[in-house]
């Protein structure tokens, strides 16, 4: 199975690369919970490849704040591959090669805590990894918060879909380049050496709050409140028994992202009645894609959603009549009072009112 979500260079597992920048999102805050997965690779001090993921959690589980987060939602996984099954395909081109990571106990505790779970011989096999953080290296060059958004932004760096993984990604790759430059260093090897504060860890050493038990001798794991099932448009079945062919969703490909101010099952349904097709995935043959409510990043920018962002990329290809609408437009669409022949450039991203 290739479980490339995306990749903009092909690497070899003999390819020689420098470093390997690395960001994780997580779908609860169980550090067993990865969702998705950015690689940055770095070669020269320069990020020659990128390389993005998705990962379905256990459960497929997810807590609604880490989706204000990174915009991922249960459907966007119900598909994707697990964590093992990724991290297998992913081992031959990082074995060997230093990781890099911005807070990087964080992204450490997801690779060992999700290996883990599977048993001690998969962290033994596939953990075998030394890290830095770029938080460290950024220390004398940043001054104050040291966070990814606040680096980036002091160093100049673009951090234009902060908790995308792959966005996430190089920026961290940037981080550390710029800080290796700074030191007028030629590589990460000799930045090191020349900054004794840099620690050089094991992920295998990383002490985790509690040892996962396997899969098998799991306890089923509570529900909690935030806890939203995936939504299966087969499930929606039309509550009518007439279709009027004339209305402008009438037999069109619809996609959700982001919150809106109904339920999201109800505005499928409301979609379904008037004979729209519900998706769970942007591609080329999607007519339209409803973006909801957006949480703002740092410094007040919209964040935007992976699906967002693949149906920004189908547009600037000039190969789909792909159009973005807000909430706002869906229901006047719905009600028949928007023309369906809507202009298909990307509209600007809704922000937080």
């Amino acid at each position: 199975m290739d479980v490339r979500d995306k990749q903009s260079l092909p690497l070899s597992a003999n390819q020689h690369v420098d470093f390997v920048a690395i960001d994780f999102e997580t779908a609860t805050s169980d550090p067993n919970s990865a969702c998705a997965v950015g690689l940055a690779f770095v070669v020269g001090l320069r990020v020659v490849a990128t390389t993005h993921h998705l990962i379905q959690p256990p459960g497929n589980r997810y807590d609604q704040g880490n989706i204000h987060v990174h915009g991922i939602y249960p459907e966007d996984t119900e598909h994707a591959p697990d964590f093992l099954t990724v991290w297998q395909e992913l081992h031959p081109l990082l074995a060997g090669k230093a990781l890099i990571a911005h807070n990087a106990r964080f992204d450490m505790s997801v690779i060992k805590a999700s290996l883990a779970a599977y048993g001690d011989p998969y962290v033994r096999q596939y953990a075998d990894f030394k890290y830095i953080d770029s938080i460290a290296m950024a220390r004398d060059l940043v001054p104050g918060r040291k966070n990814l958004a606040a680096c980036a932004q002091a160093l100049a760096i673009p951090l234009t879909h902060h908790h995308n993984a792959e966005c996430d990604a190089v920026a961290c790759a940037q981080i550390a380049i710029a800080c290796i430059q700074a030191n007028h260093c030629l590589n990460l090897g000799e930045f090191c050496f020349s900054q004794p504060h840099i620690r050089i860890q094991e992920v295998a050493d990383l002490a985790l709050p509690v040892a996962p038990q396997p899969p098998s001798q799991r306890r089923k794991p509570r529900v909690s409140p935030a806890y939203r099932p995936p939504i299966r448009p087969k499930e929606i079945r039309p509550q009518v028994s007439f279709f009027d062919p004339k209305h402008p969703l009438y037999q069109k490909a619809v996609v959700f992202t982001w919150e809106l101010s109904i339920d999201r099952r109800e505005a499928m349904q409301r979609a379904v009645n008037v004979g729209a097709v519900i998706k769970t995935a942007v591609s080329r043959k999607t007519d339209f894609l409803v973006v909801g409510r957006q949480y703002d990043g740092p410094g007040g920018t919209a964040t935007v959603s992976n699906k967002e962002e693949k149906a920004r990329a189908i547009l600037a290809e000039g190969k789909s009549n792909l159009c973005l609408l807000t909430e706002a437009e869906f229901f006047r669409l719905l009600q028949g009072s928007l023309h369906h022949t809507l202009p298909a450039e990307p509209r600007a991203a809704a922000t937080k009112p």
